[in-house]
């Protein structure tokens, strides 16, 4: 059924009456309606007038008509302390005259239970918007439906932000999959509307008639008028109450009038001193807006790194994800070739003899990551690290997968991995070598980064991108903690002797519950990429199962080779 909906501005002294009738045949006329008369305005009053008290405690109603649903004389629990229920859900309004007390515009109401999934809004809105701002934007437009304001002109007025292809597809699949009655709630606030314009006129009547020809006459505004409108109809103001758009308005432009006198100030004395030889003071670098327009050179550069799709190419999953696959196993490839043909250089052949070879390696590893991270403040490397260096589903580079696990952009990011990589990285090297514990490491992350990209092309996840070693850390916390599953460990001295430790299946345990913990967290699934932690452990559980099994073999066929010996003899 197609909807629409009567704003309250279309309701004017000259055709109130015509249309206080025709808004009541829009509802059925085999179920009549009335509901208390309620201020309508973005922000409910804090209180009433005497008249309004007295009716919402008799009883009483303004209109003759009956109840479809009869609402209590005092706002619920739920309405005037929040929206959910006791068992946690959410109350769901359809109705004018459900419509809370703490209503705004701006927060608009739940149009369902819980938000919507980050699928379901891309379904709706593509890859333009993320899923909180678009869950808010469908909250104020189901608000205004049931505010019956979906066409006022005042308040369709507030954009928030939201550009008005948005707003329609917001509008389109609210009326598609969650029906409201508009004409009927528009109605109903149009009536409130003129009851209380009634309710003004009878409240501020003369006693007099010196006074009544008073009235009569032109005058400046007294402030006497119902409390229901605390005083507010004055000189040039709207019985309606003040518009937050142009409240807004006028503090924009008291605004830009202080910006733009103090613009001039500054100018006259640059002016005034460049006159007398006096040069200014440095521009503090807290206020860069200060600096003017950017360097030609500058903006050259963030315009090579920006793309100029409007949308992802038009490509299905195999040919996205084939030329990265075929890059990855190449790799893995040389990675075992590198394993099985790397010799350990002797002592005095090394570069660097009194570092240890553990140390040498990881340390050589974070100073990579940590040059690579100063690297993005540059913005001359954008364009290529855009490229190279950072995972994204909708254009993929099969180098990317690889470059990415050396990239990280903030600095957090960097210090939380670099920090376990020198601490269960050093352990490990000195457990399986240089050539093992680098083809772990490399392979670890590059099948956490394939893993990650196969998930978000499967799900079309366009508006994303990944980047950090997480993948390659993660699976080196899994090759170390499975090798030395039965072992204890402490940290810090924890837990004191005579205890043994932790077994390392226990840290192993703590990893991976810490990562299903996110994945019930909105926060973090949209800020870590949990698939590539879970396939770099994966990968690093499976290296370190193979390399015990090495171990054991190696160490069986020594035993037969020296038992073979010994019979010789």
């Amino acid at each position: 059924m197609s909807c629409s909906s009567l704003g309250v501005n279309a309701f004017r002294p000259s055709v109130q009456v015509a249309t206080h009738h025709l808004s009541r045949l829009s509802r059925p006329v085999s179920t009549p309606i009335v509901f208390p008369v309620r201020f309508l305005s973005s922000t409910p009053p804090p209180y009433y007038s005497r008249q309004f008290q007295h009716r919402r405690r008799s009883g009483r109603n303004i209109t003759s008509h009956t109840l479809l649903r009869k609402p209590l004389p005092w706002p619920t629990a739920a309405q005037r302390f929040g929206v959910r229920t006791v068992f946690g859900g959410r109350i769901v309004y359809k109705h004018y005259i459900e419509l809370p007390p703490n209503y705004t515009d701006e927060d608009g109401l739940d149009f369902t239970s819980k938000d919507l999934r980050p699928e379901e809004v891309h379904a709706i809105f593509g890859a333009d918007i993320d899923a909180y701002n678009a869950n808010k934007l469908l909250k104020i437009i189901h608000g205004r439906r049931v505010a019956g304001t979906l066409e006022d002109p005042a308040v369709a007025g507030r954009s928030y932000g939201y550009i008005v292809e948005q707003r329609q597809k917001a509008l389109a699949y609210l009326r598609d999959h969650y029906p409201v009655d508009e004409i009927a709630n528009a109605g109903l606030r149009a009536e409130d509307e003129l009851a209380a314009l009634e309710a003004l006129e009878e409240d501020v009547t003369p006693e007099t008639t010196e006074e009544l020809d008073a009235k009569k006459a032109p005058r400046e505004p007294t402030g006497k008028t119902n409390k229901l409108y605390k005083g507010a109809i004055q000189k040039n103001k709207s019985v309606y109450g003040d518009s937050v758009v142009e409240q807004l308005r006028i503090e924009n432009e008291a605004k830009w009038a202080a910006e733009k006198k103090r613009l001039e100030e500054e100018e006259a004395k640059k002016a005034e001193e460049e006159r007398n030889g006096v040069a200014g003071p440095l521009t503090p670098l807290t206020h860069p807006e200060k600096f003017g327009k950017l360097s030609p050179t500058v903006q050259k550069w963030i315009t090579s790194a920006t793309s100029d799709l409007k949308e992802p190419p038009k490509l299905s999953a195999w040919q996205r994800l084939w030329p990265s696959a075929t890059f990855v196993l190449v790799l893995l490839g040389g990675l075992g070739v590198y394993i099985y043909t790397y010799k350990p250089a002797k002592r005095n052949e090394r570069w660097f003899p009194e570092i240890p070879p553990a140390a040498a390696t990881v340390g050589a590893l974070i100073l990579l990551n940590t040059l690579v991270h100063a690297a993005w403040k540059l913005p001359a490397l954008w364009a290529p690290f855009n490229k190279y260096l950072l995972i994204t589903p909708a254009v993929p580079k099969p180098f990317a997968l690889l470059g990415a696990m050396f990239s990280h952009q903030a600095f957090g990011h960097l210090a939380v991995n670099m920090g376990f990589l020198w601490v269960v990285g050093t352990l490990l090297h000195d457990d399986i070598g240089r050539a093992k514990f680098l083809g772990l490491y490399l392979g670890s992350g590059l099948v956490a980064a394939m893993t990650s990209m196969t998930e978000f092309v499967l799900r079309q996840r366009w508006n994303i991108s990944t980047l950090g070693a997480s993948g390659a850390v993660y699976g080196a916390i899994g090759a170390y903690c499975w090798m030395h599953r039965l072992d204890g460990h402490r940290i810090f001295g924890f837990p004191p002797p005579p205890s043994e430790g932790l077994k390392g299946i226990v840290f192993l345990a703590f990893v991976v519950a810490t990562n299903i913990s996110f994945l019930f967290s909105r926060a973090a699934r949209s800020r870590i990429d949990v698939t590539s932690h879970f396939a770099g452990l994966a990968a690093g559980v499976a290296a370190g199962e193979w390399i015990l099994r090495r171990k054991e073999a190696e160490k069986k066929a020594r035993m037969e080779t020296m038992a073979v010996r010994v019979s010789k003899v």
